[in-house]
């Protein structure tokens, strides 16, 4: 077993609060820099105040008791964050990012304030009671985890790459001439929102995507939930190349992405599925046109701050542009393979990432050495 010693958090940080700037999304400019507010990146800006390796901890937000994401994630090079993240470093004795994978398991629920908002003050932050072990135990187990961060960023950085060759593709046989402009009520089957979910814990039930669930062009099954199946109608189930839109509030309204799963799962009544007619048009294409689109779709939301809405009506207005029917008949696997590539390797993330987290509280505690944890990581290379 290690020796462990208990200190405040505040003991162990260098706090850099003072830095933060909040930019209101309107004065945002956009850039390459990721904008960090409570639960990671929120945006991109074309500037940054901070560069280096960073922990950043949740200051409020619902997620503070529900904690679906990490309250403590660390933030790397350039980068900007807003008044919603405390912003430390470890001193001499506490590994930043040991700091991270030690908040993990820590109850942080006593520290909160305010009954509608929780809040982690930065006083209340400085008084959390954590277990450390010396620093060269600190760093040795960093490397051990850190080994399994890198490979996840591996594969993410394939997917990544694949999207982009797929985008690639898809772009240059549209300039090519032939492609032709569609209304998408023209070309869909099925253009519906999800269901009202009634929630549960049992996992053998169906799973119910939400609006968390869609970023970046994708879609990730982390913030999923269950519900109870039975009273789920068949054309709400999703089908391989359906296309999910956000369709409520600000900052996640107009979001898409493709599902390319074969898994039993539905959505929530905050996304609209879209599901192409086949005979008519090349769905997988026709996915890339609608995520091609994504900035003209946020565009149509309609209603106040806070309450905005894409209705049915202004959706299905949207026009995408398609290739014509022989080009969408070579490219169609092209673009297959390519996000066969991208979803593989997000699966291979996603099973990294899960046997990380389970070493994590085991390695963390002494309860195997870091010697046993190497081997492990051996094991999956």
């Amino acid at each position: 077993m290690y020796d462990f010693k208990t200190f405040l958090l505040g003991d162990v940080i260098v706090n850099f609060d003072s830095l933060r700037v909040p930019i209101r999304s309107s004065e945002r400019k956009p850039g390459s820099y990721p904008y960090y507010g409570a639960s990671g990146i929120v945006d991109r800006v074309d500037a940054y105040i901070f560069d280096g390796d960073y922990l950043l901890i949740a200051e409020d937000g619902e997620n503070l008791r529900t904690r679906k994401t990490p309250v403590a994630f660390m933030a790397s090079g350039k980068f900007w964050v807003n008044n919603h993240a405390h912003v430390v470093q470890g001193n001499h004795l506490a590994n930043v990012r040991y700091l991270a994978y030690a908040l993990v398991g820590i109850d942080i629920s006593g520290y909160l304030s305010g009954s509608t908002q929780p809040k982690l003050t930065q006083a209340a932050m400085n008084r959390i009671a954590v277990r450390l072990p010396s620093r060269k135990c600190q760093d040795s187990i960093v490397e051990v985890l850190g080994a399994f961060d890198d490979k996840i960023a591996v594969k993410n950085q394939i997917a990544k790459t694949a999207r982009s060759l797929a985008w690639a593709h898809f772009r240059e046989v549209i300039n090519s001439g032939g492609a032709s402009e569609f209304v998408l009520s023209s070309v869909v089957e099925l253009f519906n929102r999800g269901i009202a979910p009634n929630y549960t814990e049992d996992q053998s039930q169906l799973r119910v995507l939400n609006q968390k669930c869609i970023r970046d062009g994708r879609v990730s099954l982390g913030p999923s939930r269950w519900t109870l199946g039975g009273k789920v109608v068949p054309a709400k189930l999703l089908k391989p190349n359906d296309v999910l839109v956000n369709s409520t509030g600000m900052g996640t309204l107009g979001r898409v992405a493709r599902w390319t799963r074969d898994d039993a799962c539905t959505v929530d009544s905050h996304v609209t599925i879209v599901r192409f007619d086949e005979t008519r048009i090349d769905p997988v294409c026709a996915g890339f046109a609608m995520l091609s689109a994504e900035p003209e779709i946020e565009a149509l939301g309609e209603g106040s701050t806070g309450q905005t809405e894409l209705s049915r009506g202004q959706l299905s207005g949207l026009r995408i542009t398609l290739p014509s029917r022989d080009s969408a008949k070579r490219l169609r696997p092209v673009l297959t393979a390519l996000e066969n590539l991208g979803d593989s390797a997000l699966g291979e993330s996603d099973a990294l990432a899960k046997l990380r987290d389970s070493l994590l509280p085991r390695l963390m505690s002494g309860e195997i050495r870091v010697r046993e944890a190497e081997k492990v990581v051996g094991d999956v290379t």
